[in-house]
């Protein structure tokens, strides 16, 4: 839900956000693009949907956890991911903590029970 928040809050340039390719800083913390809302956009939308069944949410946590901690430590490398997607400063440690808290709860989580155990 918080990444589809920051996608929506991505698009207002009064926030900070970028309606274009050209970064904007959101809320002061984070540099963001059209193509980096979109990214969130897609991330919440996800966590929605897989979060509707606990394998769902397992899943969500265990993919985009791996996705998340992946483009942290991409952001060290190159801060502008193929000059169009701004991925250093501090999204690196946004992107590094939010991974790891959804790669350990999906890769934790266990099965449900049934309702007969």
């Amino acid at each position: 839900m918080i990444y589809l928040i920051v996608g929506v809050a991505g698009f207002f340039p009064q926030l900070g956000g970028s309606m274009s390719m050209a970064s904007g800083t959101l809320l002061g913390v984070a540099s963001v693009n059209v193509l980096h809302n979109i990214v969130h956009l897609i991330i919440g939308l996800a966590g929605l949907s897989g979060g509707r069944t606990e394998s769902g949410a397992a899943t969500f946590g265990k993919t985009f956890g791996v996705i998340l901690l992946l483009i942290g430590l991409l952001g060290f490398l190159t801060p502008n991911l193929l000059g169009i997607l701004p991925i250093g400063g501090y999204d690196i440690w946004i992107h590094l903590v939010s991974g790891a808290v959804l790669a350990y709860v999906g890769f934790t989580a266990t099965a449900p029970r049934s309702a007969m155990a």
